[in-house]
């Protein structure tokens, strides 16, 4: 990265619980993973507080519901949250705030059996897709300033009548939103402006019911049973398409388009590579199913997470695979104990491939943490021990922040309420001195310098003594003229 040498200075400017409990099981066969809820009315009360990792922020607990679907919005300073089982809801969370929810959007007229969330993760647009129990699908749009009434509201036909916690994505900037239903029979897809009008929208033959979309919004990757299919959201026309062995993975896209991955009984990846669109990777393990796959930015780096169905799901592998050879980087794993699946929830990689974080369900004997967050060697370098099963995760763009939603206790056991978790990473950034961090280090990274130092930020410790001072000035200054 080029830049020109700088010298400058600087002014210093002063709900209700139904009593409804859950238990979950991930079963695995020929047709691929299937996760099979069922229900009882027998409460079970918050098992007590584990110790946590220094750098968790706050946690919020909740009694009757179950947060199952969250995302890191305004570059990770808001976390968004849906609410399942009991008390329904979407609520946001102003990170730097504390626990108290910023907004709260209750859906518990609607009873709705699957709610998931999505949001801009440069910007304030969350989104929240609702399946009512009369069958009507809903898509909803919030911002922090419009607080909890709807910015718009989006509702499928009636002959559409199911949807999932993954069926809705936001691009970065929030001008664009992807959300899917079924039908009996089909999927519509259908895109969505910031404000919630209709773009364009084609039908998907058969099932699928989860997606993900680029940063520009330009291109959204849906996973149809197990064919990642890849289409252009200006012509609806589909680009590429991945099959991988077994249906019921969650296929993925790189945050600049250039790249897909989707997992099953295999693991496969494809890149656009001078316009031409061709399968980079596959990788394989003799009982594994690739619940997790996860893409850098710019698609080069692949981060893919399995279990052992054999093994009754307890041992866990991970890959780090560079998709400009199709080499593995590194590849690790370890191993549960008891009878409760260890089974995989979801695995994220940071905007440049050098921070990677695995969500499992964790064993009976709480031998490992259910969060694992490891560098591009697969060392483990931060982790967080959570109370429950983890049934979502997401990772902020740089790799600083972690968002997990939890049940109170294992999935595999019968239990009401969960607990969301906030916690920064013990991760130093990749480059100081972009402390706005668009990618670049250029003069408006000094203006953001300043903006941190006021506000006591993050951003501003430049030197890594954990303090705000102004000697960071100094050492941002070295740092921006060292380059990135």
């Amino acid at each position: 990265m080029h830049h020109a040498h700088i010298a400058c200075g600087f002014i210093l400017i002063a709900g209700t619980s139904l009593g409804q409990a859950s238990r979950t099981t991930a079963e695995t066969d020929a047709e691929g993973t299937k996760i099979i809820n069922e229900h009882t009315r027998v409460f079970v009360a918050d098992k007590a507080e584990p110790g946590f990792a220094e750098d968790l922020l706050w946690t919020f607990l909740d009694p009757a519901s179950i947060p199952n679907s969250v995302a890191l919005g305004s570059g990770g300073d808001e976390a968004w949250v849906a609410h399942s089982l009991n008390d329904e809801r979407l609520s946001m969370f102003d990170v730097a705030a504390g626990n108290a929810p910023a907004l709260t959007y209750s859906v518990l007229a609607e009873n709705p059996g699957n709610i998931g969330t999505a949001a801009a993760s440069d910007g304030s647009l969350g989104a929240v897709i609702t399946m009512a129990d009369f069958g009507t699908i809903t898509v909803r749009g919030f911002s922090a300033a419009g607080g909890s009434s709807p910015l718009w509201t989006y509702t499928f036909s009636e002959e559409y009548v199911e949807s999932r916690a993954r069926s809705v994505a936001v691009n970065a900037d929030g001008s664009r939103v992807a959300v899917c239903a079924y039908d009996g029979a089909d999927t519509l897809l259908v895109i969505l402006d910031g404000d919630g009008n209709v773009l364009n929208s084609t039908t998907i033959a058969g099932f699928a019911l989860s997606l993900d979309m680029d940063d520009s919004g330009s291109r959204v990757v849906v996973t149809a049973g197990a064919v990642a299919r890849l289409y252009d959201t200006a012509t609806m026309s589909e680009e590429y398409a991945l099959t991988v062995s077994g249906a019921g993975g969650w296929a993925r896209i790189s945050r600049d388009g250039s790249a897909i991955a989707d997992g099953g009984f295999n693991v496969r990846a494809a890149r656009e590579i001078a316009g031409v669109w061709q399968t980079v990777y596959t990788g394989t393990g003799s009982t594994d199913w690739f619940g997790g796959v996860s893409l850098s930015a710019d698609g080069e780096t692949l981060f893919a997470v399995s279990h052992d169905y054999a093994s009754g799901y307890l041992e866990n592998d991970h890959r780090i695979v560079d998709l400009t050879t199709g080499s593995v980087v590194a590849s690790d794993g370890f191993g549960g104990s008891g009878s409760f699946q260890n089974s995989v929830v979801s695995s994220e990689a940071n905007a440049d491939g050098t921070v990677f974080v695995a969500a499992t369900w964790g064993d009976q004997a709480n031998t490992q943490p259910e969060i694992r967050v490891y560098d591009r060697d697969l060392n483990l370098i931060d982790s967080l021990d959570t109370d429950g099963s983890p049934f979502a995760m997401d990772l902020s763009s740089d790799g600083s922040r972690v968002l997990v939603a939890t049940k109170s206790v294992h999935a595999n056991t019968f239990g009401s309420g969960g607990v969301t978790y906030v916690y920064d990473l013990d991760v130093a950034p990749t480059c100081l001195a972009d402390t706005n961090g668009d990618g670049a280090v250029t003069p408006a990274d000094f203006s953001a310098w300043v903006a941190a130092f006021n506000a006591m930020a993050p951003e501003c410790d430049q030197n890594g003594d954990d303090v705000c001072s102004p000697a960071d000035f100094s050492a941002w200054v070295a740092n921006y003229n060292a380059g990135c």
